[in-house]
C-alpha cells in the first residue's frame, strides 16, 4: 500500500501520544517559537476584530505568521528519523505517510512543528470561515506553547542550529490539502485527548483551577480539530468523489479507510468515553461547588457535539447520500445515516452532565 502522496516525507508521531514536551528547546528555537506565538496572537486578533473583518490586514497578518511559523519549522530540524524502519501501525498510517516512534523533545519538536506550519500555510489559500481560522490559529499557539514548558529546564540534546534539511513545501493541490490538514487533525486529537486525561487526574486530586484550564484547553483543540476537519474538505464534491474518495478504498487500498481505527482519533475518544463514564456529576451539582469547572466540561462536551455534527455537514456537501465507504453492501444505511446515529448516541451520553443536554432518544432503546 502507497500513500496518497508519496513526495511527502514521512511524519513521525510520538509513540506515547504526548504533543508536550518536558524541556525547553535550545535558546534558537525558543526564541523563534515566541515570535511565532506573538505573530499568531496578532493573527487571531484580526481575525476576531469586534469591528469587522479587515481583508488586507488578515492577509498581512497571515502571511506574517505563516512566515514566522515556517522559520520556527525550519530552525527546530533535526535529522530526520530513520522512517524506512519503521512500520505503520494501521492501515490509515500507510495512507497518510505517519509511523509512530518513541521521539525525545527535539525530535518533537521538529516533527509538530512542521505539521504545524503546513496546516497555516494552507489557510493563505483555504476557504475557511474566520471563526474556523481562528479556532485553527488558536490551537497552534497552544501546541506551540506546549513544547516549550516555561518550568522547565533546556533540552541538551536541542541543536543550536538545524540538524536537518529544511521542510518540503507541498504541493498546492485537493489531495494534498487532505493529507496535511489530517497531520494537524491528528496532533489536535492527541493534544486534547491528553487535556481531557490530565482535566480527570486533577479533578480526581481535587485540583479544582488545573482541573477548568485542562478542560478549557481540551476544548480550544476540540474546537481546532473540527475546523481542520471542514479544512480538509475544502474542495468540490465532484473533485472529492473524483481525486479523494478513491484513494481511501479497493483497489487502492486493502481495506476501506475510516477515522474509527486512527489511533490518534482513538486515543480522544477513549478519553471522552472515560470523562462521561466516571464524571458523572451532574452540570447542576458541579455548579453548586465548581462553577467555572462545571462550564469548562460542558463546553467541552457541546464542542465534541458540535464536531460530529459538522461531519454530518461536510459529509452531506462532499458525499451526498452515497453509502458509507466502511458499510456492507447490504448495511443499506448512507455515509449521514451512520453519523447521525454516532451523533445521537454521544448526545445520550453526555444529556445527564450537561447544561442543556439533548433529549433525543434513539428508537430501539
Amino acid at each position: 500500500m502507497s500513500a496518497a502522496c508519496p513526495d511527502l516525507p514521512l511524519v513521525v508521531l510520538p509513540a506515547n501520544n504526548l504533543v508536550r514536551a518536558g524541556s525547553r528547546p535550545c535558546a534558537p528555537v525558543e526564541a523563534a517559537l515566541d515570535d511565532a506565538v506573538t505573530a499568531l496572537e496578532a493573527l487571531h486578533t484580526e481575525l476576531l476584530n469586534p469591528r469587522g473583518a479587515r481583508p488586507e490586514e488578515i492577509r498581512a497578518a497571515l502571511e506574517s505568521a505563516v512566515t514566522a511559523t515556517e522559520r520556527l519549522a525550519a530552525l527546530a530540524q533535526v535529522e530526520p528519523t530513520d522512517a524506512a524502519a519503521l512500520t505503520p501501525i494501521v492501515p490509515n498510517h500507510d495512507y497518510f505517510g505517519v509511523r509512530t516512534a518513541p521521539l525525545d523533545d527535539a525530535r518533537l519538536v521538529s516533527e509538530v512543528t512542521v505539521v504545524l506550519a503546513r496546516a497555516l500555510a494552507d489557510l493563505r489559500i483555504a476557504r475557511l470561515t474566520l471563526n474556523q481560522q481562528a479556532a485553527e490559529v488558536l490551537s497552534v499557539i497552544q501546541v506551540l506553547r506546549g513544547l516549550a514548558p516555561r518550568d522547565a529546564e533546556r533540552d541538551p540534546a536541542s541543536p543550536e542550529t538545524p540538524a536537518g534539511p529544511a521542510p518540503v513545501v507541498p504541493a498546492q493541490d485537493e489531495l494534498t490539502r487532505w493529507v496535511i490538514t489530517h497531520h494537524f487533525y491528528f496532533v489536535l486529537n492527541l493534544a486534547a485527548a491528553e487535556a481531557v486525561t490530565r482535566a480527570l487526574a486533577r479533578n480526581k486530586d481535587g485540583e479544582t483551577e488545573a482541573a477548568r484550564d485542562a478542560l478549557r484547553e481540551a476544548a480550544v483543540y476540540v474546537r481546532a480539530f473540527t475546523a481542520a476537519m471542514m479544512h480538509s474538505g475544502d474542495m468540490s464534491a465532484p473533485c472529492y468523489d473524483a481525486e479523494v474518495r478513491p484513494t481511501m478504498s479497493p483497489p487502492a487500498v486493502p481495506a476501506a479507510l475510516t477515522g474509527r481505527t486512527q489511533p490518534e482519533h482513538k486515543a480522544f475518544r477513549k478519553a471522552m468515553r472515560t470523562l462521561a463514564r466516571t464524571w458523572t456529576d451532574s452540570f447542576d451539582k458541579l455548579a453548586a461547588n465548581a462553577p467555572e469547572v462545571a462550564l469548562a466540561r460542558d463546553a467541552l462536551l457541546e464542542a465534541d457535539l458540535q464536531d460530529i455534527e459538522q461531519h454530518i455537514t461536510i459529509t452531506a456537501t462532499l458525499v451526498g447520500d452515497d453509502s458509507s465507504i466502511i458499510a456492507a453492501d447490504d448495511a443499506g444505511g448512507s455515509a449521514i445515516a451512520m453519523l447521525r446515529t454516532m451523533r445521537h448516541t454521544r448526545a445520550a451520553d453526555y444529556r445527564p452532565l450537561m447544561r442543556f443536554g439533548d433529549n433525543v432518544t434513539l428508537l430501539g432503546q
